[in-house]
């Protein structure tokens, strides 16, 4: 088998939009200034990032590159990972096997990035959101995630949101709650979304979502939020609000 071609080097966040013809990924959730490298292959492109669980790289095609082309680039990665301190690795999920077959893996999830830029429909309990304070209201929040969505990751309390937005019931009980955070480029970003099991069914965790999208769009134009691949009734909720899913990854530890 030939050589593989050298990886170039791509320098700037405007060249990487460029290559990667516009992606909405790329153009909202790769910070500009680039703060990694990137390096670059005929058809696939590998993108560091820094984040709350260390090195990691963005993997994925370019220019119509596929899986030929996503194999080559890890066996050329392969051998840099400890230069670059890579602790994972993420790529849409149709690359799985070539990742397989290339690294020796550990934990991992499948998750879906989406983004809107257009207003939701309105949602009639809309009304009835109230904001919530990230320290007075932590530990309710921090309740209300542990006994519904203990995945979730609102982290409430430590500053990284910006918003909450929550229902409360007649008598005060917090019965759904949201958050929009930033992603390192100040993009809005939402999380820890989450509803009381006894009232779901209820629209609550559509007007939340409702509302945080509302307010990042006045404030930044566009929103974007991560959701667990396997829970379709949030994809649907993301989807009738106007979402769209611009990857859904297969994220995974190296060994």
């Amino acid at each position: 088998m030939a050589p593989h071609a050298a990886l170039r080097t791509i320098s700037s966040h405007a060249a990487l939009l460029e290559l990667a013809d516009g992606d909405p990924f790329v153009r909202w959730g790769i910070p500009d200034p680039l703060y990694g490298r990137v390096l670059a292959n005929d058809g696939a492109v590998a993108v560091e990032r820094i984040g709350r669980r260390g090195r990691g790289l963005w993997v994925f095609p370019h220019s119509g590159g596929g899986a030929a082309q996503i194999r080559a680039l890890l066996e050329q990665l392969r051998g840099r990972v400890a230069e670059l301190g890579t602790a994972g690795i993420s790529l849409p999920q149709e690359y799985a096997d070539q990742l397989a077959e290339t690294f020796d893996l550990g934990s991992g999830g499948e998750w879906d990035w989406m983004w809107t830029t257009q207003d939701p429909p309105s949602i009639p309990q809309e009304e009835a959101l109230v904001v919530l304070d990230d320290s007075a209201d932590a530990a309710e929040l921090a309740a209300l995630a542990t006994a519904h969505s203990p995945t979730g990751e609102g982290d409430p309390g430590t500053g990284r949101t910006r918003l909450w937005l929550g229902i409360r019931s007649a008598g005060g009980e917090l019965l759904a709650a949201g958050a929009m955070q930033s992603l390192e480029n100040g993009v809005p970003h939402l999380a820890g979304i989450v509803t009381h099991t006894d009232h779901r069914g209820l629209g609550l965790g559509r007007a939340v979502t409702a509302g945080l999208t509302r307010a990042a769009l006045a404030e930044h134009g566009v929103c974007t939020l991560g959701m667990y691949s396997a829970n379709p009734s949030a994809r649907a909720i993301y989807t009738a609000l106007g979402y769209r899913t611009a990857y859904a990854w297969h994220s995974r530890t190296l060994a």
